[in-house]
């Protein structure tokens, strides 16, 4: 299996079609380059959970379960891309499980839920898994980080 690279791009402007009270902006998941809703083939009215100016804490604590592989939902899973109103899991995420295996991360069972149990309503996305070595991984999480502080000492 491939191994893949991922990036972030900062503060892309989700446009909200009178869904939101405005226009969002939100930091994406890069995977080889394309937006991770592209990857999945998805289309969505969901934002990046990142870089959207919730809360610097909760933004920075969804950070830490990423660097831990430990999920803050009740599902176990890790939510990706959010609510564009509200960035609620209840309203509707794009989820994901994240585990180490050997000197890899990765990305599987990719499903569309409301981050509540019982998982057996989530929906599957038809989606590959993505394989991330460990290293590269973890610098790209801690790049993220990065962007979420620069994002909210600019806000």
């Amino acid at each position: 299996m491939k191994t893949s690279k991922l990036t972030f791009l900062k503060q892309k402007l989700f446009k909200t079609n009178g869904i939101c009270s405005g226009d969002r902006n939100h930091i994406d998941f890069i995977i080889d380059g394309k937006p991770l809703m592209e990857v999945l083939n998805l289309s969505s009215d969901q934002i990046g959970k990142f870089g959207w100016g919730n809360s610097l804490s909760s933004e920075l604590n969804e950070i830490e379960s990423l660097k831990t592989l430990k999920s803050n939902l009740e599902n176990h899973l890790f939510s990706i891309y959010v609510c564009a109103e509200c960035g609620d899991e209840g309203c509707g995420t794009i989820m994901c499980e994240i585990k180490e295996q050997n000197e890899y991360i990765v990305w599987r069972n990719f499903v569309h839920g409301d981050g509540q149990l019982p998982r057996e309503e989530d929906e599957p996305i038809k989606a590959e898994s993505i394989l991330f070595k460990k290293d590269d991984y973890y610098k790209a999480i801690t790049q993220l980080e990065g962007l979420i502080k620069t994002t909210y000492n600019t806000m």
